[in-house]
Order: C-alpha cells, then sequence, then structure tokens
C-alpha cells in the first residue's frame, strides 16, 4: 500500500478544514432562519454557539451540532498548519520529512 505525498495530505487536511467550517456557518445560518427575530446581534450570536443553550432549549440540538463541525474544521485546519510549518522548514532548513519518497 502506498502513502500518500506528504503535500497531498496538507490538501486535504486544508479542505477538509474548510469544508467543516463552512458547515459550521451554515448550521448557524440555520439556527438564524428559525429563530427569526429573536437572533441576538452578530458578535454575540457568534460567541453565543459556545455557550450551552444560548439560542434557547429548541435550538439546543443544533447549537451542538454546530460546535462539532467547528471543532472538526479547527483540528483538521491547525493539522494542516503543523504539516505546512513542518514541511516549509524541510524545504528551507532539510528537516526529515518521514512519510516522503526518496
Amino acid at each position: 500500500m502506498e502513502t500518500p505525498a506528504p503535500t497531498d495530505l496538507l490538501a486535504a487536511a486544508f479542505a477538509v478544514g474548510v469544508l467543516f467550517l463552512v458547515r459550521f456557518m451554515l448550521a448557524l445560518r440555520r439556527i438564524r432562519l428559525e429563530l427569526g427575530a429573536r437572533w441576538p446581534s452578530e458578535p454575540q450570536a457568534w460567541r453565543g454557539a459556545t455557550r450551552p443553550l444560548a439560542f434557547g432549549e429548541a435550538m439546543e440540538p443544533d447549537r451542538r451540532h454546530a460546535m462539532r463541525q467547528l471543532g472538526v474544521g479547527m483540528v483538521c485546519l491547525a493539522l494542516a498548519a503543523i504539516l505546512a510549518l513542518w514541511l516549509g522548514g524541510a524545504a528551507l532548513f532539510g528537516w526529515p520529512v518521514p512519510f516522503a519518497s526518496a
């Protein structure tokens, strides 16, 4: 079985992270459409997604879903950033890249 190239892993982690952040924004949009006039002002809305029961008990499952999307997206983007720094260091300073094919 062939191991994917580190640059392919970087691109995949970045793409998956961005897609999960888009899903987070869509989940918040769904909450906003259901709440209507009860939607808080914008800065409070983004911060409210991290607080339990911020949008009411009826919206709690949707809020938790949005938080899962945000968490997975941030983890994927953090992994992509770490891999990008590692590959950048390998290119500049000759650091070893264990998964690179010789």
